[in-house]
């Protein structure tokens, strides 16, 4: 007797596709593992270069590099760098507390080249760019009115900074010698921002920011391989039926239904084929319903791998394969979400910061340190 539980090859089929689907998901994390990677590699590189950076006798090679040194003004210049961030307040209570919150409305970058004197004794001339990214104190505060107020962090001259960039030999103005009645211009050492990056200025030794950023970017690298590992050990049973399993006829010799523990219709069933293959397990009832005793099913057999082999029945399709891709979505999105959100400030698009009082207190205290000042 036939059993009319499913059609030859259906669960074949929609596990065939949710192989498709996990092979997408995949790719998918080792692109997005390859990238974290990639970044991690780079910032543990600049760790090193920072760390490096200290030693007063390291040489100044060409290439990206991070160099250390004290900060000079080129002739005729009024500023090196020096970032100017609009805010504008808001305040509220809560349960009788007062906060208030300055958020950034507008930035503004002014730039010149200048130079860093090295330990060696060279003046390395410094092209910052107009989007570099500059590391330093926001010490100095200009309050416009009650709600308005300009931050500012500049680097003056005898400071001393971590520069960031690709170290080139180019000809500096500088740096010249009078021959032949007239200036030789010189070559010179010549900072500029990384390729495909902006250049970083930082006040602060770079040695631990950017090791905690290479072990972010690494510990996002893990957890995607593990995921497309796991993704895939969870579907190498369905990997195994597609590619090495042979569907076969089988007649049930013994089937017993019954409720597990939890209340699930369950069924124990045993079926003999040819070549004296027996098949035994424990499935859902719902995949042999209106099969009897002495009917025939078919079977997807896995040859050496019991575990894999299955009722060939369209009743309970495979879905694992397509959990893949919410996977992939998921940790693809937090990746990206957590590296922007992580970032410090001089790398966010828009400073907030929050502070406990009212504005009219603090606007009491910007006034009094204004007049200690003087």
């Amino acid at each position: 007797m036939e059993s009319n539980i499913s059609t030859p090859g259906s669960r074949i089929a929609h596990e065939t596709t949710s192989i498709y689907v996990d092979l997408a998901a995949t790719v998918g994390l080792f692109v997005v593992a390859t990238v974290a990677l990639r970044r991690w590699r780079r910032q543990r590189g600049a760790a090193a270069r920072a760390q490096a950076s200290f030693d007063p006798g390291a040489a100044l090679v060409p290439g990206e590099t991070v160099i250390a040194g004290t900060v000079e003004r080129e002739a005729g210049a009024s500023v090196a760098v020096r970032v100017e961030l609009d805010q504008e307040a808001s305040e509220w209570e809560n349960s009788g507390i007062w906060v208030h919150e300055w958020t950034e409305t507008g930035r503004k970058v002014h730039t010149h080249p200048f130079y860093l004197r090295h330990a060696s004794g060279h003046r390395v001339r410094v092209e910052p760019g107009g989007d570099v990214m500059l590391v330093d104190e926001m010490d100095a505060v200009i309050r416009l009115d009650l709600a308005r107020r300009i931050r500012i962090a500049e680097l003056l001259p005898g400071e001393r900074i971590f520069a960031v960039g690709e170290l080139r030999r180019a000809p500096d103005a500088e740096v010249s010698v009078w021959r032949g009645g007239c200036n030789e211009v010189r070559e010179g050492y010549v900072l500029v921002p990384p390729r495909g990056s902006r250049m970083l200025l930082s006040s602060e030794p770079l040695g631990e920011r950017f090791a905690r950023r290479a072990a972010f970017h690494r510990r996002w690298g893990v957890a995607a391989l593990v995921a497309a590992i796991a993704i895939n050990v969870v579907t190498a049973p369905v990997i195994a039926r597609c590619l090495l399993g042979e569907t076969v006829d089988a007649r049930v010799t013994h089937l017993r239904r019954y409720d597990d523990s939890d209340g699930n219709d369950r069924a124990i069933i045993m079926a003999v084929g040819a070549r004296g293959f027996v098949f035994t397990g424990e499935v859902s009832a719902y995949e042999v319903t209106g099969v009897d005793e002495g009917e025939t099913i078919q079977v997807r057999r896995v040859p050496w791998w019991d575990f894999a082999t299955v009722i060939d029945s369209d009743r309970i399709p495979n879905v694992t394969g397509y959990l893949a891709l919410p996977l992939l979505g998921f940790i693809a999105l937090l990746y990206w979400a957590r590296r922007y959100t992580t970032r410090p400030w001089y790398e966010k698009e828009k400073l907030i910061e929050r502070e406990s009082g009212k504005l009219a207190e603090s606007m009491g205290a910007a006034q009094g340190r204004a007049r200690d000042a003087r």
